[in-house]
């Protein structure tokens, strides 16, 4: 990761056309109630999109798997199991944590709109980055000192941390342990993975607002929440698979001299098949990203009707970039358009937070820009065209 250079295109790299190339999550649903688990079970959280956690309960705890995709085999990346009591005893790999809990260390942007969305974002404690946040909430609290800024999300300060004491710290999973992690969990805090940005659909990483809200003993108001995200995106859906004639799309821009496009099993690729879009490469077998130089981009996207993702604010700037966007049909027709919408002046963006949780929002913005007399009411969220 190369964050010193710009948080924000690197966050662009991560949300738009991830680098990572993998085979998918394993889904592990029906071995983890027969892994020796002590405690009666009951039943198991209905996951219809994920693939990277599943939840089970018991009587006497709930537990939740987070998997890992990196390996062949069932082994689990992490199991959590939360308890109303420390008396009970769990299995040694097991992590033992007090539900619900209290206080948490956020350091992934993408959980503040999961945990507003179930009424604990005041359990916030420390952030990461926390000049680069969107969410008003967040930033007024860090204004106020109620919230701490931990610093480098890659490299967060980790006494902030310890001197906190939150009950558990968010941290994105990786293939290899983080130095953070491994330190905190030395010290004794639990550390809560989450690889919801490995998920391969928009409604997939939306649905781990489930995954968080166990921690909370709020399953049942976090699967009303999703029921109702569902709902609205596959109405959307409906209303784009209706058209006639599919427009066709190009998205990413340069990243360090190399244009990034998703592959054709990437959550971006779904979007634009959902949002009634012709991708290039809509049939590719990559879940990750596709490496092109410019002079491909061109001979391949030259002439798409619409290119989203672009990383800047007007015309002037982006062809001040390099003089050969002018050769792109989008920049002719000026139907190119940014993930700009909702920013602050220091460099937060919605877009990097609460659009994970709103897939069906971000579907709309694609079909209101690519068909705007299907949704005639409907005003852009996370993008907007250029200046």
């Amino acid at each position: 990761m190369i964050w010193k250079v710009s948080n924000h295109l690197c966050l662009f790299i991560l949300f738009v056309c991830p680098v990572f190339i993998f085979n998918g999550c394993h889904s592990g649903k029906n071995q983890n109630k027969t892994s020796g688990d002590k405690g009666t079970y009951l039943f198991s959280e209905e996951i219809r999109y994920a693939q990277g956690f599943d939840i089970d309960y018991y009587k006497e705890y709930t537990k939740v798997t987070i998997n890992n995709p990196w390996t062949d085999n069932e082994k689990p990346y992490k199991v959590y199991y939360l308890l109303k009591t420390d008396s009970f005893e769990i299995p040694v790999e097991g992590v033992k944590i007090l539900s619900p809990i209290t206080s948490i260390a956020v350091n992934t942007f993408s959980y503040f709109e999961f945990l507003s969305l179930i009424g604990e974002l005041e359990t916030v404690k420390g952030v990461t980055d926390g000049f680069r946040i969107y969410n008003p909430e967040i930033l007024d609290k860090l204004e106020n000192n109620q919230i701490i800024d931990l610093g480098d999300p890659f490299n967060p300060n980790i006494e902030k941390t310890i001197s906190l004491n939150p009950q558990a710290v968010i941290n994105s999973a990786y293939a290899q342990m983080d130095n953070y992690s491994v330190r905190l969990i030395q010290v004794g805090f639990p550390v809560i993975y989450s690889l919801e940005w490995m998920e391969k659909s928009p409604l997939a990483r939306a649905e781990w607002i489930k995954m968080i809200a166990a921690f909370y003993d709020k399953n049942s108001l976090a699967d009303s929440i999703f029921n109702e995200i569902e709902q609205r995106y596959l109405a959307i859906q409906d209303i784009a698979n209706g058209i006639d004639k599919q427009r066709t799309v190009m998205t990413g821009d340069i990243f360090q001299g190399t244009w990034y496009v998703p592959g054709g099993k990437s959550f971006n690729a779904a979007l634009y098949r959902d949002a009634g879009l012709s991708y290039r490469y809509e049939d590719n077998n990559q879940s990750g990203s596709i490496g092109l130089d410019i002079e491909s981009v061109l001979t391949q996207f030259g002439n798409t009707d619409l290119w989203f993702g672009c990383e800047a604010d007007s015309y002037a700037e982006l062809t001040a970039k390099d003089s050969k966007y002018l050769l792109l049909q989008p920049v002719e027709q000026n139907q190119v358009f940014n993930n700009h919408n909702r920013t602050t002046d220091s460099g937060g963006n919605d877009f990097f937070e609460s659009a994970i949780a709103h897939p069906d929002l971000f579907l709309s913005d694609l079909v209101k820009a690519a068909y705007p007399d299907l949704l005639p009411d409907y005003t852009f969220t996370y993008i907007k065209p250029l200046k």
